[in-house]
């Protein structure tokens, strides 16, 4: 069976290297550069109708001009950038060869978030080879490194158009998924109208430098490894925000097990069961990097961990470190933020009741008949926390199926995503444009 063209230019995208890394860390500029030129041939009609602003020198803001210059414009987003993968790593096929195989299509990037770039110009390009014109103005903005924060990539692109006095009615990211969340009896596509906080803290246990021969009674280690026990023991308090209120209500009567009559509180329960269900109901503490010694044999003087934290809405980095700080204090552990520079606050929560959100719907119903939609919060980071200071309100939807591995699927060493769901995409994208911008 012959592959469809989409698909075909989609995996070309795929096999660009355009890896972000941390500032310091070398990422390659040449496959963006080389982005920016694929993406003008694969998408002429774009290119020709629409203006183009190159921004720290590889993020793409793509305008076009509506007839209506009274109405605020409204924005679709996605990132250019993927994070690393290892040739070696488990992969089906290699990450970087975008191989359509099984239905599916593989390579980093597959769902996170190449297919928005790409399903997003795949959808304004057929537009406007049908003459569409649009009444409300509208832009495509794809940062170039989102995976390290979009410190260059989104908020540059956020003051290029605040310095032109540009409000945006609406913006649509990625964050919310077609779910499959193990305590409902079927999928629900879950529209974030908010996202969680971000916040690292370094613990950091001293001691003294030893022999391994003649360890004492208790080390700076063992102290600290008692502490992130302790800190894994003694979670925050669960919190039910508006969003996952209403994600609740309206997925009360798909729960397993159950007839329907679940009350809040115990819906709360039986969803911190999970790891997806337990991230929407309280402010998360990940132990992610441990450090000690340079050498077997040496006692550590100060060995340090990571801790990522995701605020719900109602908690801040301050309460957080002030938990932290009572838990890890009793062990002598000292706490402080790794870097205040990616300290970010949950942000603020959009309407359910505007006409992009009910476009979201419609353009769902019309691709995916029957599948519930509800708002929810998203529980990991995206560039959407740079474009919220200039626009009214700020969805996170993507119209794909995760599966049961559910967020894991994004950064995987078989992250793919299924033909069906990719030509969705496209279409879902193409529904949405034309409600939210066409006359």
């Amino acid at each position: 069976m012959k592959t469809p063209a989409e698909i075909q230019r989609f995996c070309r995208l795929l096999r660009l290297r355009t890896v972000s890394r941390q500032p310091g860390s070398g990422t390659d500029p040449g496959p963006f550069i080389r982005m920016a030129g694929l993406l003008e041939s694969l998408f002429p009609m774009v290119h020709s109708r629409c203006s183009r602003d190159r921004v720290a020198e590889a993020s793409l803001l793509y305008g076009l001009r509506g007839t209506d210059l009274d109405l605020d414009p409204v924005m679709l987003t996605a990132h250019l950038d993927v994070v690393p993968a290892e040739e070696d790593g488990g992969w089906p096929h290699p990450p970087f060869s975008g191989t359509v195989s099984e239905g599916r299509v593989w390579g980093r990037g597959a769902i996170d978030y190449k297919i928005g770039v790409s399903a997003m110009l795949e959808a304004l390009e057929g537009l406007l080879a049908r003459d569409f014109s649009p009444v409300r103005s509208l832009f495509l903005a794809f940062g170039h490194d989102e995976e390290t924060g979009g410190d260059r990539g989104a908020a540059g692109i956020v003051a290029l158009l605040d310095g032109r006095g540009v409000r945006l009615r609406s913006v649509l990211d990625e964050g919310g998924y077609i779910y499959s969340f193990p305590w409902l009896r079927r999928d629900v596509a879950v529209v974030g109208l908010a996202e969680k906080g971000y916040l690292t803290l370094r613990l950091t246990a001293r001691g003294r430098q030893g022999h391994a021969s003649v360890p004492g009674t208790a080390t700076a280690a063992g102290n600290l490894c008692r502490a992130l026990a302790r800190l894994e023991d003694s979670q925050m308090e669960p919190r039910l925000c508006e969003p996952v209120r209403k994600m609740m209500e309206g997925t009360a009567h798909l729960i397993r097990d159950a007839d329907g009559n679940v009350s809040a509180n115990a819906l709360m329960e039986i969803m911190s069961r999970y790891p997806s269900g337990n991230a929407l109901v309280r402010t998360t503490a990940a132990i992610t990097m441990i450090s000690g010694s340079s050498k077997e044999n040496i006692i550590p003087a100060a060995p340090h961990a990571l801790v990522n934290l995701r605020a719900v809405p109602g908690d801040d980095s301050g309460s957080i470190i002030r938990h932290v700080r009572d838990i890890a204090g009793e062990m002598g552990v000292e706490v402080e933020c790794e870097d205040t520079n990616h300290v970010h606050e949950p942000s603020a929560v959009s309407s359910a009741a505007t006409p992009e959100y009910r476009a979201i719907e419609d353009a769902m119903e019309k691709v995916w008949p029957g599948i519930p939609v509800v708002p929810g919060i998203f529980p990991a980071a995206t560039d959407s926390r740079h474009y919220c200071s200039i626009a009214d309100d700020v969805y996170r939807f993507q119209p794909v199926h995760l599966g049961t591995d559910g967020l894991s699927a994004l950064h995987s060493s078989g992250e793919s995503v299924s033909v069906e769901d990719y030509m969705g995409s496209i279409r879902f994208y193409s529904e949405y444009i034309e409600r939210i911008c066409g006359a």
